[in-house]
């Protein structure tokens, strides 16, 4: 109570709802900077820890395929091929801002990609070459496009691997999943930082995103 001219001031006091509007705004506001703060409310990364490495196998026939894939589940819905778990893995953990694209001129398929993060695209070739065959035709007319070619093989699929010169920080993974079909997997590190779980090793990523499409249309 204030004394002097015996009289409380009306500017001490406010009603009720006023009070109970004003403490409720305080609270609110309160919270929002708690949790901007300490960081509460943040997405958690979806995986225990960094996966492990592709199992990559020596090189075997390109044809005949003797555990082919089927191609059409991809065909359907591409951008399917691969679950959440998969893509934190290859792009960024957690997977929020992982934005999903299209095919590309001749090919089939879909993209991923985040701000300053690697991006990696699963294509199935429609137009010549579209095949290892007649991949491997192309080379003898411009050997010096498949900078670091190597041979190798996934889970039984034959998998040619190279540098792309077209696309810096790039490396593409050709899988023959039958004699007379092939999928692109082109894995692109981004930015200074490198890939949260590959770093700069672009064809260690494109080996692992492969070996997802594989076990998944294995299971299809």
């Amino acid at each position: 109570m204030i004394r002097g001219s015996g009289k409380l001031s009306p500017m001490l006091f406010l009603s009720e709802g006023r009070w109970r509007g004003a403490a409720r705004k305080a609270g609110i506001l309160a919270a929002i900077l708690f949790i901007g703060g300490c960081g509460i409310g943040k997405p958690k990364p979806l995986l225990s820890g960094p996966p492990t490495v592709a199992q990559v196998r020596p090189a075997i026939p390109i044809t005949p395929v003797e555990r082919p894939l089927e191609s059409a589940r991809f065909s359907r819905f591409p951008c399917g091929i691969l679950d959440t778990e998969q893509v934190a893995a290859l792009i960024v953990d957690p997977p929020e801002k992982v934005a999903r694209g299209g095919g590309r001129e001749g090919m089939l398929g879909c993209a991923w990609s985040a701000p300053s993060k690697p991006t990696l695209g699963i294509y199935q070739a429609v137009a010549k070459p579209n095949n290892l065959a007649e991949l491997f035709e192309s080379t003898n007319d411009d050997p010096q496009r498949y900078s670091g070619w190597r041979e190798l093989s996934i889970d039984g699929i034959p998998v040619v691997e190279y540098v792309p010169q077209y696309l810096p920080g790039a490396c593409d993974q050709y899988l023959g999943i039958t004699d007379t079909e092939m999928l692109l997997v082109e894995y692109v590190v981004n930015g200074p930082n490198g890939s949260q779980y590959w770093g700069n090793d672009s064809c260690a990523g494109a080996r692992k995103a492969a070996e997802f499409v594989i076990a998944n249309l294995r299971r299809a």
